[in-house]
């Protein structure tokens, strides 16, 4: 282990952090599940000798959380650093990060504060000190969503593209009517069922034209999962949003202000949108209300609605930090993600949060290397 692991490993334990054990090894199904297709891109796939599918560890914060379930415990504080796999632009596939995830904390204000404060002091540890932290919130924007009274199903997939401005600009095209969701080439037949609903005939004739092509449902998706995904994407392209909405929801994506600003700012875009933000926005007042408090010094903290995390599990706050505004990469990230849990098998809501450092990128420690297992337990 290196110096500069051994003293972020000190950090973590500083701040009461359990460091389990995390193999370099991970069971893909799971993280696949709960990450979401942007990952799917970016792993390092492989199999075991039964053949289950085995990716390299991409990140922290899914193989803690099953090693979490696992333990039964209610509650728990977890710290890593170590290595983890997976392809980025320019930049090394193998890479070095650093973390917290805060597990099963009640006081979801006071646990996202505290995830906060503590990746600006990892990096003020890295040698970091003049930072700048965007900050966005996926509750709100699911509440403003909910107020425009969007179908569940266009609410679930505009929430998936949260913070990536290219796709959800594409969602809004195909909600105003610009594109018609790629059904216009499809065979008559096949077409005509799919807009009658009817599955079995959808099933038949996806069947009938896999047969043609010589394709066996063993080599891929079934017939019966690539019907329902083409009703699917027929049930959400008859959806349209109203130019108004549009308008609000463009509105809305275009806020950006420093973050002693941000909630004065939300009261007046959800005043003249005449949409209730209820409990989402109390709960950002309260969270900007404790961050001032901090009085970080050296450090500035901006809001923007538009920003999301691109990974599936983020629920709510949502942040990533840089060492200025200018900077093309972000130094850490991270955030609430509270139904993660559930999609990884518990049956009880569990609240969570948590960071991850780029260790790389700090420049404090791009040599480091880390062995097969690692102390580990954080976010991507």
């Amino acid at each position: 282990m290196t110096a500069l692991a051994t003293t972020i490993e000190l950090f973590l334990r500083e701040r009461k952090c359990a460091l389990p054990e995390i193999g370099l090894l991970q069971p893909a199904e799971p993280i696949l599940n709960a990450a979401g297709e942007d990952i799917r891109r970016r792993i390092f796939m492989t199999a075991d000798r039964q053949g289950r599918d085995l990716c390299l560890r991409p990140e922290f914060t899914i193989p803690v959380c099953l090693a979490h379930l696992a333990s039964g415990k209610a509650k728990k504080r977890y710290g890593y650093v170590g290595q983890v796999f997976r392809q980025r632009a320019e930049e090394p596939a193998e890479f070095t990060q650093a973390g917290i995830e805060d597990i099963g904390a009640r006081k979801s204000v006071a646990a996202d504060v505290r995830c906060l404060a503590d990746s600006v002091d990892m990096l003020r540890l890295l040698g970091k000190n003049r930072l700048s932290v965007t900050l966005g919130d996926q509750a709100i924007f699911e509440a403003v969503l909910k107020a425009m009274g969007l179908p569940r199903a266009w609410r679930e997939r505009l929430g998936r593209n949260f913070g990536d401005a290219d796709r959800l600009r594409a969602d809004l095209d195909r909600l105003s009517g610009k594109e018609n969701g790629g059904l216009g080439d499809l065979d008559p037949k096949l077409r005509a069922a799919i807009e009658a609903g009817d599955r079995d005939g959808v099933e038949g004739e996806v069947l009938a034209r896999m047969k043609e092509a010589g394709l066996s449902e063993d080599a891929g998706r079934s017939a019966g999962e690539i019907a329902a995904r083409l009703l699917d994407k027929a049930a959400l392209s008859a959806v349209r949003l109203a130019p108004e909405k549009r308008e609000m929801l463009e509105a809305f994506l275009a806020l950006d202000a420093p973050l002693r600003d941000a909630n004065r700012r939300l009261w007046s875009f959800a005043r003249r949108a005449n949409i209730p933000l209820g409990k989402p926005l109390e709960t950002f007042h309260k969270r900007a209300e404790q961050l001032a408090r901090l009085d970080l010094e050296n450090v500035s903290l901006r809001y923007r609605s538009a920003f999301g995390r691109r990974l599936d599990y983020y629920t709510g706050f949502v942040f990533e930090i840089r060492g200025g505004p200018s900077d093309e990469k972000p130094l850490a990230g991270g955030g609430r993600y509270d139904r993660l849990m559930t999609v990884l098998g518990s049956r009880a809501k569990i609240p969570a949060t948590g960071f991850a450092v780029y260790v790389d990128r700090t420049r404090a420690n791009s040599a480091s290397k880390a062995g097969a297992t690692v102390r580990a337990g954080g976010g991507a």
